[in-house]
């Protein structure tokens, strides 16, 4: 029998505030403490497996490494125990005592600015042991090294100190035993330990062992699977196992579209395992929806809920990422602003992008699928601040006015008639409003292309990019476009050219005095060829459509005035200059305005004093 001896260790001063920290502040959810506590005790026997190769027998007769977990609900306490390197009693001084050596102040003066913190130094002061504190009120440990004759029993509340004490016990590797606290009953359910380690541990490379010991009639249970899929080589890897996992993790049962396993190596290494879907997810739009990428450190589960790890305009991706370069010891709060994780993100990114291109040049039709479901989202990386600019402007697709095809930007520079020098496009969410829309007759009538952009999310990147290569984005629907100069020459051009007919600029002088506090200007259109009248934005103001947005969004738009533009050879325009005297003015440059109004898609704000005023009009 061996005397019991225990030895008193004095914490330094500020340990107590510093344990305090780590419990209620450095985690966000208690049942980290379990994955903390798994992920040490792997380290033990990754530790000894390694050293077992060089020193044969230091395994002796227990050549199984593995890891046990035991709950007990009557005595309310949980141990997690290994056989792993196991520790000296020195080393249960340095190991357990890191924080108090590594010193308190410069940790939590780190801990009170956390945008300031190196997060990948945070495992230098060994806080992922003291995540126990969490849960319990008291924390034993019993550890026998490898190569060692003694065992040792370390024991400490947490507060002003802990002991150590010689015992007896013939069993290599570390067991920690944790007293829980009141308000901690939770984590005595076996159901709840078998869920935290499924979803923090299950791919730790040891087995993982569940035993209630209330429940005699239980088994012991292995829990974990212990080889991650994204781990294994590509070549050993089946489709149907691919198809399987992404199944599993994106909650979506189509078949991917594309599967992206790699493992990229260099200053940050990381592996993932990603897949672009074929369908659209039913909350793809959804302002709550989070991407679904998992994050995992050396095989151990970090977070699900990292928005850092892909950009939001990717967040149809789900996947896997692994990376040994993250602190094992971080929480969700510490991701952010994390170089690390800045650097896997633009890595991922610039990956999935190479995977969508190659598709684009490979397979027209099946990257016409996916950028019908896609393509929205997708455009919302051109509104941020990025490196993937380039990238993302080359798989733009659109609906044009020349052809049924979805057309790139490089197609549409190729298409570019004579004399034409801006990107053309027209923004409006109702696509039929497009197509019918008086904006494009000129256009046409002359055959130069006009993109189409349906997605509300077009108006917001326009702003953001302005051209692409040497050629400006033009919108149709805002400022004058003269297209006399573009193009094939037409007969009407060389009408455009001729003195306009005195009366219909006595209209045009007409309707702008009249409408003076509802237009800022009447133009004789040039775009113009079947419709009269014409609505559109000022070249600084704000695009129509823009301003529809805003409003249908309760945003406050600034106060804009329209340009109404007049076809001067349409019949209805040319009678109504002719017989000016005939018609009362005010109501006559109503009824054009409120023309132009309906031929826009905008709901009259008094629609049965149009149809009184144009019945009187017909009567006369």
């Amino acid at each position: 029998m061996i005397e019991k001896m225990a030895k008193n260790h004095s914490f330094q001063a500020e340990v107590s505030k510093l344990l305090d920290l780590v419990a209620n502040s450095l985690y966000s959810e208690r049942e980290i403490f379990l994955r903390e506590l798994i992920s040490n005790s792997a380290d033990a026997c990754e530790k000894l497996r390694y050293q077992s190769l060089s020193k044969k027998n230091i395994l002796g007769g227990d050549k199984d490494l593995k890891i046990n977990v035991r709950v007990s609900k009557k005595k309310k306490f949980i141990e997690i125990q290994d056989n792993g390197i196991g520790m000296s009693e020195q080393e249960l001084i340095d190991n357990l005592g890191t924080i108090a050596r590594s010193g308190t102040s410069k940790f939590m003066e780190a801990m009170k600015n956390k945008k300031e913190t190196d997060v990948s130094a945070i495992g230098q002061f060994g806080v992922g042991f003291y995540s126990s504190y969490m849960i319990a009120d008291t924390v034993e440990v019993i550890s026998k090294g490898a190569e060692e004759k003694d065992s040792y029993l370390w024991k400490s509340n947490g507060k002003e100190n802990y002991s150590i004490e010689k015992i007896e016990n013939e069993n290599r590797g570390t067991k920690i035993k944790l007293l829980l606290k009141k308000d901690a009953d939770e984590f005595l359910d076996s159901f709840r330990l078998r869920s935290i380690i499924t979803k923090y541990s299950n791919y730790i490379p040891f087995p993982i062992i569940l035993d209630d010991l209330d429940n005699s009639k239980e088994k012991e249970e292995k829990i974990n699977e212990g080889d991650p899929l994204w781990l294994k080589d590509k070549k050993d890897v089946k489709d149907e196992d691919y198809k399987q996992f992404y199944n599993n993790i994106s909650f979506n049962f189509d078949q991917p579209l594309k599967t992206i396993h790699y493992n990229a190596e260099g200053v940050i290494n990381y592996k993932a395992l990603l897949y672009i879907p074929t369908n659209q997810p039913m909350d793809l739009f959804n302002s709550e929806r989070k991407n679904k990428i998992k994050l995992y450190v050396q095989k151990v589960f970090i977070s699900d809920e990292c928005d850092e790890i892909i950009p939001n305009w990717l967040r149809f991706v789900p996947g896997v990422v692994d990376s040994q370069d993250i602190s094992l010891n971080i929480s969700r709060e510490m991701l952010q602003n994390n170089p690390v994780i800045e650097k896997i993100k633009k890595g991922i990114t610039n990956k999935v992008l190479n995977e969508i291109g190659a598709l684009a040049k490979k397979d027209n039709d099946k990257f016409l699928d996916f950028w019908k479901n896609f393509g929205a989202v997708i455009k919302e990386g051109l509104y941020e601040f990025n490196d993937h600019h380039e990238k993302i402007l080359n798989l733009l697709r659109f609906e044009n006015s020349i052809n049924s095809e979805f057309m790139s930007l490089d197609k549409y520079v190729e298409k570019m008639v004579k004399d034409q020098k801006d990107i053309y496009y027209f923004a409006n969410t109702d696509k039929d409003h497009i197509k019918n829309s008086p904006q494009l007759e000129a256009f046409i009538d002359k055959k130069v292309p006009v993109l189409f952009m349906i997605d509300a999310v077009d108006e917001f990147w326009l702003q953001n990019i302005g051209k692409y290569k040497d050629y400006e984005f033009k919108s149709i629907s805002k400022g004058k476009v003269d297209l006399t100069k573009v193009g094939e020459k037409k007969d009407n051009d060389k009408d455009s050219a001729k003195k306009i007919d005195s009366k219909i600029n006595d209209l045009s002088i007409l309707l702008k005095e009249e409408l003076k506090d509802k237009i800022s200007d009447v133009i004789i259109s040039s775009r113009l060829t079947k419709s009269p009248v014409l609505l559109v934005a000022e070249e600084s103001g704000m695009d129509i459509n823009m301003e529809k947005l805003m409003k249908m969004h309760n945003q406050k738009t600034p106060d804009s005035k329209k340009i109404l533009e007049i076809n001067a050879k349409h019949p209805m325009i040319v009678k109504i200059s002719q017989n000016l005297s005939n018609f009362d003015h005010k109501k006559i440059s109503q009824i054009i305005l409120d023309q132009a109004n309906i031929l826009d898609g905008n709901v009259l704000s008094n629609p049965s004093n149009y149809m009184e005023s144009l019945t009187e009009l017909f009567i006369k």
